[in-house]
């Protein structure tokens, strides 16, 4: 995720509380938020570009008050009453890091520094309110907290027994979302659902756009660099350095467009997608479907060899009219 100011929760807002606009955020429990926010930004608008990228996290399920917590820093609660923003308590923080930072990780993405979980109020902290999403505490108020709406109330201290509890849960074999992603026990991880009607990521039109854009384009690069190899298979004397290269490049491109080919014609399931325990999941690992494997390697070792001919390609030309050199020197 891009680097994003420090939370800062002894700032105070400059402005007056004004309704949630970011579509993450509305209907999470409040309505009303103030600018700046404790990440620094100056509007709504900035908040929401930056809270999009965790939309595919949220979308995920790693933790049930994720959007809830991110939230409550994007776009923090507002009272007239109090003249700083309310975040969520530092327990809730760590909670989500505990359960998304593995899921993270998978993705080879970390825990964003920018969220750091220091830096939220902690327990009944008589300086700051936070606030706390609902059943994520104990049943019995704090004293003092009937003031607040139930979901808002400071968080009560918390014991280690809780965040144990919380890395007792990730060794489940479940996921959070069984809608959208299955539990691979092989691998232990939640892949997402092939099943046809199932849209985790993007929806039905999105993909749908995609795969006749791919058709498209992978059925002309093979035509076009089919009918320039074949050209050069009629008079191969025709074609000498620099413009040799171009006839290689022509033939890894023509490979290349096969793998997008394969997929079109064999369907995204039999390629990307394997069965475990009577479900089709998008594979995420490891050797268990043949056509993946073939689709991989096609596109890589032709895709790294057009590459190297493209380097090639500017060398030669660059010794052919930069440096005067003949075709046979070359």
């Amino acid at each position: 995720c891009a680097a994003i100011s420090s939370m800062d929760i002894d700032r105070p807002g400059d402005g007056r509380c004004q309704p949630i606009e970011i579509p993450m955020c509305k209907d999470i429990g409040y309505n009303m938020t103030r600018m700046p926010n404790l990440m620094g930004h100056e509007n709504q608008r900035e908040a929401a570009i930056q809270l999009h990228e965790f939309a595919p996290l949220v979308e995920y399920g790693c933790h049930s008050h994720l959007k809830f917590f991110l939230c409550s820093l994007y776009a923090p609660m507002c009272t007239e009453q109090v003249s700083t923003p309310i975040p969520a308590c530092r327990v809730m923080c760590e909670q989500a890091r505990l359960k998304c930072s593995p899921i993270m990780e998978q993705f080879n993405f970390k825990w964003p520094d920018s969220l750091d979980c220091s830096k939220l109020p902690n327990k009944n902290d008589p300086n700051y309110l936070c606030m706390e999403a609902p059943n994520n505490g104990s049943d019995e108020p704090p004293r003092g907290s009937s003031m607040l709406p139930p979901m808002f109330r400071p968080q009560r201290p918390s014991s280690g027994h809780d965040l144990q509890q919380h890395k007792d849960s990730l060794s489940r074999a479940s996921c959070e979302n069984p809608g959208k992603f299955h539990h691979v026990e092989k691998s232990a991880s939640c892949a997402p659902l092939c099943t046809p009607g199932v849209d985790v990521y993007w929806s039905r039109d999105d993909k749908q756009f995609a795969v006749i854009w791919i058709a498209i384009w992978s059925i002309l690069c093979f035509f076009s660099s089919a009918f320039t190899v074949l050209t050069f298979l009629i008079d191969p004397q025709r074609f000498k350095y620099p413009e040799r290269p171009i006839i290689f490049l022509s033939m890894c491109y023509c490979v290349y467009s096969v793998g997008y080919i394969i997929r079109l014609f064999s369907g995204a399931e039999s390629i990307a997608c394997d069965r475990d325990s009577g479900q089709l999941y998008v594979i995420q690992e490891g050797l268990e479907s043949t056509g993946c494997t073939i689709v991989f390697l096609v596109l890589y070792y032709f895709g790294m060899a057009s590459s190297l001919w493209w380097v090639i390609l500017t060398l030669t030309w660059f010794l052919a009219a930069g440096k005067k050199w003949g075709h046979e020197a070359i």
